[in-house]
């Protein structure tokens, strides 16, 4: 049985790592994922935000309505003395009357806010009351999703321990010196450390290929590297 190519066994290591790169970008995002939701803060804040005018709304209409009470509170005794004789000096009356009238001006101005405030109310209430809804569907959503994140990390990471212990069990398969090559050009080119000879150039700069670097590609002991990206080739 012929000798397995340390260029194999590097391929078969370049394999792992890109699997172990798959695993992490994933479970990278499920942490990401697991440390928040965009539509639950969403929800979350458009609920306050009503919540908070709902509050200013009520604020401003029990204002309004202690206004008017302290207005009606001093039209009621002011109507009395005008229509149950007891004040009779024609003068008085005239500005009994006057009062009157600049009380129920005042009183109808604050009335009108206040049929303003009202339906402003009606509105914010059925918005308040759509809001709450959708932040409770929010959240109902969120603990599932949370508990299918949770599991999802779980299945990642035990996938991800898998591939760093094979990982590590092949690397004790390749020299220390094809290791150091191999690191320095994934340092260099990111995933890519191994490259197929296609069409006799290399397919990760596409530069065409010596035929005595080809040759050497074939042997199993030995590694040949693109001479412009210094990727490590092999052929088949």
């Amino acid at each position: 049985m012929p000798p397995v190519s340390q260029v194999t066994d590097i391929r078969t290591l370049q394999e792992f790592d890109e699997e172990a790169a798959t695993l992490r970008s994933a479970l990278d995002e499920v942490e990401r994922r697991l440390r928040g939701s965009e539509e639950l803060e969403q929800a979350r804040a458009a609920f306050g935000s009503l919540d908070a005018e709902l509050n200013d709304i009520r604020r401003t209409q029990r204002a309004l309505d202690g206004d008017i009470s302290v207005l009606n509170s001093r039209i009621q005794p002011e109507e009395k003395r005008l229509y149950d004789g007891s004040v009779r000096n024609p003068k008085e009356l005239g500005n009994i009357q006057h009062e009157l009238e600049l009380l129920k001006v005042q009183r109808s101005k604050l009335e009108d806010q206040l049929l303003e405030v009202m339906s402003r109310l009606e509105t914010v209430e059925a918005s308040h009351s759509s809001a709450r809804q959708q932040l409770a569907r929010a959240e109902q959503e969120r603990e599932i999703e949370l508990a299918e994140l949770e599991r999802e990390a779980t299945r990642l990471g035990d996938a991800l321990t898998r591939v760093e212990a094979r990982r590590e069990a092949q690397k004790l398969k390749i020299s220390a010196q094809a290791l150091r090559v191999y690191d320095s050009i994934r340092r260099r080119h990111g995933a890519m450390a191994v490259a197929h000879i296609q069409g006799g150039m290399c397919a990760g700069c596409r530069v065409a290929i010596p035929e005595a670097i080809r040759r050497r590609a074939f042997q199993p002991d030995q590694l040949a590297q693109c001479p412009n990206c210094e990727r490590i080739l092999f052929v088949g």
